[in-house]
This record gives C-alpha cells, structure tokens and sequence, in this order.
C-alpha cells in the first residue's frame, strides 16, 4: 500500500528520471575540459576600439623635422646645379681662352697737359695724359674696370688719378684720358729741375676682361709701365720719345 502511495505521489514523480522517447536510446553526458590558453571568450567592449586602430592605423602626420628635410634636400638640389652651371661656363671659357690665347693691350702716350694752377701754393695742378690703346686680339674684345694711373718724376709720384672704364671691340683702338693732380709743391720742384727735357714714368694698375661669344672671363691684371719724356711741364709740353711696356697675367 506504501509503495503505491509513493507512485501515487506527484512529488515522487517529478523526482524521478523520465524515460526515454520510444524509438531513441539513452545519451551519455561528457565533461570536456580545456587548456585556460584555449579558452576563447569575447573581448569587452572598450577593447574593440583597441582591435580597430591596430587594423586601421592612422596615417603618421609630418612634422617639422620633414619639413626642414626636404627644404635641406631643395637647397642641395639647387646648390648641385648652380655648381653644375658654373663648372659648365668655366670649361666652356677656358676652351674659347686655350683656343684664341688673347693678349693683353697695348698703349703709347700721345700728349700731356699741365694746368699748373698759377701762383697759388695751395692749389693741387691738373695734369691730363692722352693715351692710345689697342686691342692687337683678333677676335676677343676686352672690357676695362677703373684702374690706378700715377705719374712719377725720379721715382717720385707726383700725381695721380683713375683709369676710365672702357669697352673696345676685336682690334680696336681708342683714345683714353686720364686724369691725374697732385701737391704743388712737387710741381715746383719738377718744373725746376733744370731747362732741358723732364723724364718722366706712367704706372698703371688696370683690371680687364676677355670679352667673346657673349660671355666674360675672369678679372685679369694689366700693368702698364711707360717711360717718356717731354720738353717741360710749363709751355707747349711735347712728347720727345716713349717706350711702354704691358704685363698682362691671364690669372
């Protein structure tokens, strides 16, 4: 009577193990346990913004320091060709020098003119030289930068002034000026030195340039040394007799 008071009993029923379907057999329950390193577990969500720049990296924004790269790589650039450029018209005029070989100017004194300034012991006299260059290069012009004249009597510089600027073309000759004063007192002691023809020296310390093609060589040296002598510095100067010399260095 117990045992079906115990079947009877809904309670004892619901503790009880079901039986299977009809048609299907019993399953067996396995525990798997895995490795703590296998375990896969969804990531929080703050972590997927983490996830997304290491996908998606943001492109590197350009600092200054770039910037003053390339601005050194601009102006190497720009030096490399201002080099190339110069290297290029110094070949091309060595060439043009080694195949014409110019040669320097020449000059002879035409006249000389003194305005000695008259009795005034204070006033500087104006000495004024005719020159006549000549440029003997058959195919160069030469182009000349003020330069240094000075007149000298005994070794002596009694005057002195500057040398004009002057262009002249392939075998050119033109009349130049120069313009010189000096102290009085060295005037006085010339003019009286004696009644019979006054030697004197004209030094000139000029610049040039070879001139062809269109294009300009380097500033060369042109020292000009003139000996002459005249009747005298007072009356009527004439040119008795003169011997100039050039040394023209191409460096």
């Amino acid at each position: 009577m117990e045992g079906q008071a115990n079947a009877a009993d809904p309670t004892v029923m619901a503790s009880l193990p079901l039986p299977p379907p009809p048609g299907r057999q019993s399953h067996e329950t396995y525990i798997v346990q895995l490795p703590k390193n296998q375990v896969y577990r969804v990531p929080p969500r703050e972590n997927a913004l983490i996830v997304e720049q290491y996908r998606n990296p943001a492109a590197p924004k350009k600092t200054r320091g770039a910037c003053c790269s390339c601005d050194r790589r601009v102006l190497l650039t720009l030096g490399l060709i201002a080099v190339s450029i110069v290297a290029i018209v110094g070949i091309t005029l060595a060439t043009l020098y080694l195949i014409f070989d110019p040669t320097g100017p020449t000059f002879s004194i035409s006249n000389l003119v003194v305005k000695s300034g008259g009795a005034d012991w204070n006033s500087r006299p104006q000495y004024k030289v005719s020159l006549i260059a000549n440029n003997p290069n058959e195919k160069l012009g030469i182009q000349y930068e003020a330069g240094e004249v000075s007149l000298l009597f005994e070794g002596t510089r009694i005057a002195g002034g500057r040398f004009p600027k002057l262009d002249q073309c392939r075998e050119e000759s033109s009349v130049v000026i120069a313009n010189m004063s000096g102290p009085g007192g060295l005037f006085r002691w010339v003019s009286s030195s004696g009644d019979g023809p006054v030697p004197l020296e004209l030094e000139m310390n000029l610049a040039v340039r070879i001139r062809t093609a269109g294009m300009e060589t380097w500033l060369m040296s042109s020292n000009v040394f003139c000996h002459f002598m005249v009747t005298d510095l007072r009356n009527n100067t004439r040119v008795l007799s003169q011997k100039c010399d050039t040394d023209f260095k191409e460096y």
